[in-house]
């Protein structure tokens, strides 16, 4: 008995320590929530993507901080600052990172309370939610041939949860034809609408006036 009891713990042990290597636990506290159809007003595509874009990807970072020695940015280096808390991430020259590290900072040093290593993200999306105890990352495992997943992060908790998307389809018309086409979403844009609410929008990859991309909003479950 005591044998099967000490297997047990090991292999315990085994998978929190594999946890803790992806950088947070499948708790799926945050995928229980509702999807809502919510078509977004488009004048033009590209002040329509831009609003799901962030505004500095290299900071800020507070000037009070005093960060520690080694810490640098570079020309490369995506940094989200939210409250007390930094995302950091090195992204290549097509904007993609692969994973990203979130600290919490106070008096000069920084402490890792999250480690993104799923896959790749786009460096220009926004992460936090605008109170800091959320984010959430759209990313694939390949870059060049991607399928999109979303991931909302507790970070309170470091635990992850996957969210089972609506479908996603968006009507274009073909220039050579004229007739509709409908396609399935190959890319996503996140925004966090606030605490609660996170947009979601399934477009082409190629953006253009033509294009009717498909919007939900993701109401996450109550506390």
């Amino acid at each position: 008995m005591m044998k099967r009891n000490l297997l047990a713990l090991s292999l315990a042990l085994v998978l929190a320590l594999a946890l803790c290597a992806c950088g947070g636990s499948e708790d799926g506290k945050l995928a229980g929530g509702t999807w809502t159809e919510s078509p977004e007003a488009i004048e033009n595509m590209a002040s329509f993507t831009d609003s799901y874009r962030a505004e500095d990807i290299t900071g800020p970072i507070p000037a009070d901080w005093t960060l520690p020695e080694g810490f640098t940015v570079g020309e490369k280096t995506r940094v989200e600052v939210c409250g007390d808390q930094i995302l950091v991430g090195e992204f290549n020259d097509q904007g993609v990172m692969e994973g990203f590290t979130v600290s919490t900072y106070a008096d000069g040093e920084l402490t890792t309370i999250y480690e993104f290593k799923s896959g790749v993200v786009r460096s220009w999306q926004r992460f936090f939610s605008p109170d800091g105890t959320k984010l959430v990352a759209v990313w694939a495992k390949d870059a060049d041939a991607p399928e999109w997943n979303v991931t909302l992060v507790d970070l309170t908790t470091g635990g992850e949860s996957q969210l089972e998307l609506p479908e996603m389809t968006f009507t274009s018309v073909n220039k050579e034809t004229g007739q509709e086409e409908t396609k399935t979403a190959e890319f996503l844009l996140p925004k966090w609408q606030d605490d609660t609410h996170l947009v979601v929008t399934g477009c082409p990859k190629e953006f253009n006036d033509d294009v009717k991309p498909i919007t939900y909003v993701y109401t996450l479950p109550a506390a």
